[in-house]
């Protein structure tokens, strides 16, 4: 990374960014059909076709799950939902136990830069409240997260929104992401300057490639030798 950017802020994605899935026991829609009694084809047609909803916060994992049961036919008992979204929020709760330690050095070094830190992500109603009680959300001056928001990267007003959260414009902000969602696009569109974070995605064993035209960074102390 040879550019050096100006900025008043830094805002991250989170999931694969400030934390990862990858490596970590998850409730996967396998065991969730399993529990349910539902194939698993039909169970992601109809739960593929609230996505949108669901990160938009028009309807929460609760009833996206009452949605795909009565389109398929079967009735869920209160006692097997509580239960479904229990193990979805203890395997979420997980991701935040193992976060790279250079993610809070990086986290440190910015804050006494006097850089302002927000986080915007894409998420449904169990993870805001899985997000809200980690260590790492303590780390930030504004949690963006879509479900509360009604918008999703890479929508630019959810961009616009942070910044405006943190007082500054979208020009003095740099953007911190794995490149999913198309976020780094959207981040670039609503006028900030993007950085494809691949710490994480580079442990997986099918390498996400790096996105043309952006600057990388291999290490989360990379970030810091891009700035000015």
């Amino acid at each position: 990374m040879h550019d050096k950017l100006n900025c008043a802020a830094v805002i991250f994605d989170l999931f694969e960014t400030l934390i990862t899935e990858w490596g970590h026991k998850k409730y996967t829609k396998r065991e969730m059909c399993a529990d349910l009694g539902i194939e698993r084809k039909k169970f992601d047609l109809f739960w593929d076709e609230k996505e949108e909803e669901r990160y938009c916060g028009k309807i929460s994992f609760a009833d996206s799950i009452r949605y795909v049961c009565e389109r398929c036919g079967r009735q869920i008992a209160d006692s097997v939902l509580a239960e479904i979204i229990d193990k979805r929020e203890s395997t979420k709760a997980q991701c935040f136990e193992y976060v790279d330690p250079e993610v809070y050095q990086l986290l440190e070094h910015l804050k006494v830069m006097g850089m302002r830190l927000a986080i915007v992500s894409n998420c449904s109603s169990e993870e805001v409240k899985v997000i809200r009680q980690s260590r790492i959300y303590r780390c930030f001056d504004q949690v963006i997260l879509s479900y509360e928001t009604g918008l999703q990267k890479p929508d630019i007003r959810i961009y616009e929104r942070a910044a405006d959260l943190l007082g500054v414009a979208t020009s003095e902000c740099i953007f911190v992401g794995d490149g999913g969602s198309n976020e780094l696009e959207g981040a670039r569109m609503a006028g900030m300057k993007a950085i494809q974070a691949k710490w994480y995605t580079n442990r997986h064993s099918q390498k996400r490639d790096s996105k043309a035209g952006f600057l990388t960074a291999e290490e989360p102390l990379d970030i810091l030798r891009a700035l000015v």
